[in-house]
């Protein structure tokens, strides 16, 4: 089967680095979100090219051999779903696997087009397809690169990464420009680490500091300058010396501070509340926003503007660099503590799935919380209260049950009981509804119909509604 990019000595040099490419990225699996394990099935370039995607022999990281990629995944079946190129589109299709594949949360029946963006399951795997240029495709291929504490498969992220490390050992200002939570600071930071600067990186939000204590937070004060000025202060600024500043929502910076700041860009100093000279400092100078300070209406400096904007970078929110989500989930799972940590279908759909419109930042206190409330077993939807995921939980449902481990009848008997709220939980979550629930905790419906008798749990009907 199939004449692939990856497979050639210069991929760029045959596809062109101008044209697109088509590439599923593996994201994470729900069984184990700590692996951040990462692989791209490198895009097809002819007709009639294809891969298989089926279960790998043992645990290991998933591999690709030959023209088949291999998953160490038990809810996949030894050949599960294809991926073959026809009309100049990826398609993919189910090879008659038990448990399914899924596009967008819907079970295939018949080969799909694949579009930018989509996400897929297979098995309890979750993978991302995008269309990118050849270049990135080679990147994503040869594992992404750093950015950050973690690494990135994003080719809007890899490009920046490049970008901003040429920019670092500069004394450009740069002004970075995204949502809430998309991480401004991050960027701010791998740029200070690039630059080889040794003074410290100095962090300061300009929507947090009141009005009135601007100006002497910023740019430091004289002994005696105002009421309350008992000794003499530095200011935020003058304590970055010989490093970096980052100005982070400097659209919130009041007007009357505006004009002292453009004065410390141009002349490179600053000039203490209280004080009759100026004091030189050497510092770089990041700025960021997510308000249009661009807007003549904006009520910004046109020239504090034009000076922070030496070089202007926009960072993709997560719901478009959702190929990252592996390596975010894994480092996140590790700053709250969580040694090992799976997650349900359904609660991964909601999670992974949906607008996150506060981004990264959303995403760590999603997993903080689940952390904590999710016990010995996965993180479920319950779990995940605090998650603005109501877009994702109002879409229509998969139209069949998450998918069960294909373990053998011993491997039922033998798996250990769960505590009788857990099987109450599944039983609430299924209404009624045995199957679902026998689904929901990997096991067999006889296995749950034994743990209800030994639990003294009434035994339902299959399809039954809870009271």
């Amino acid at each position: 089967m199939g004449h692939l990019l990856a497979n050639t000595e210069d991929p760029i040099e045959e596809a062109g680095s101008s044209q697109t490419a088509g590439v599923l990225v593996f994201v994470l699996r729900y069984e184990d979100l700590r692996a951040a394990d990462s692989g791209v099935l490198p895009p097809l370039t002819q007709d009639g090219d294809g891969f298989e995607i089926g279960r790998a022999p043992e645990v290991r990281p998933p591999a690709f051999e030959e023209t088949r990629f291999l998953l160490p995944d038990r809810f996949v079946s030894r050949l599960h779903a294809r991926v073959v190129r026809r009309g100049g589109r990826d398609l993919l299709e189910d090879a008659g696997s038990r448990l399914g594949t899924f596009v967008r949360g819907e079970r295939i029946h018949a080969p799909v087009p694949l579009a930018d963006g989509d996400l897929v399951e297979i098995g309890q795997s979750l993978f991302v397809y995008r269309i990118v240029d050849a270049t990135s495709a080679v990147r994503m291929i040869r594992g992404g690169l750093t950015f950050g504490p973690t690494r990135s498969l994003c080719p809007e992220i890899m490009r920046l990464a490049l970008d901003l490390g040429q920019l670092a050992r500069t004394v450009e200002p740069i002004l970075l420009l995204a949502e809430t939570g998309a991480g401004k600071e991050i960027a701010a930071r791998y740029v200070h680490e690039k630059s080889g600067r040794a003074g410290p990186f100095v962090a300061i939000d300009c929507g947090a500091i009141p009005e009135h204590l601007v100006e002497g937070e910023l740019f430091g004060h004289r002994r005696g300058a105002f009421s309350g000025a008992h000794e003499e202060r530095k200011g935020r600024i003058r304590s970055a010396e010989g490093g970096t500043v980052f100005l982070d929502e400097i659209g919130n910076l009041p007007g009357s501070a505006q004009a002292s700041l453009l004065r410390a860009i141009q002349e490179r100093e600053v000039t203490p509340v209280g004080a009759d000279q100026g004091q030189k400092v050497d510092v770089r100078w990041i700025a960021a926003t997510n308000a249009d300070v661009f807007s003549e209406t904006s009520g910004f400096r046109a020239d504090l503007r034009a000076r922070l904007a030496g070089y202007v970078a926009e960072l993709p929110p997560l719901r478009e660099r959702r190929e990252d989500l592996g390596f975010l989930v894994a480092h996140l799972l590790g700053r709250a503590g969580a040694e090992r940590a799976s997650i349900t279908p359904t609660a991964a759909r909601a999670l992974f799935g949906g607008d996150l419109p506060g981004n990264v930042r959303e995403l760590e206190r999603a997993l903080g919380t689940a952390v904590v409330l999710m016990g010995d077993g996965p993180i479920d939807l319950p779990h995940l209260s605090a998650l603005r995921a109501r877009t994702a939980r109002e879409k229509k449902a998969p139209s069949v049950e998450p998918p069960v481990p294909e373990a053998s009848d011993e491997e039922r008997r033998n798996k250990k009981r769960p505590p009788k709220e857990t099987i109450e939980a599944a039983l609430f979550r299924s209404k009624g509804s045995q199957g679902e629930a026998a689904r929901q905790l990997g096991v067999h419906e006889r296995q749950l119909a034994r743990w209800m008798d030994a639990l003294g749990i009434p035994r339902l009907r299959k399809g039954s509604a809870g009271g």
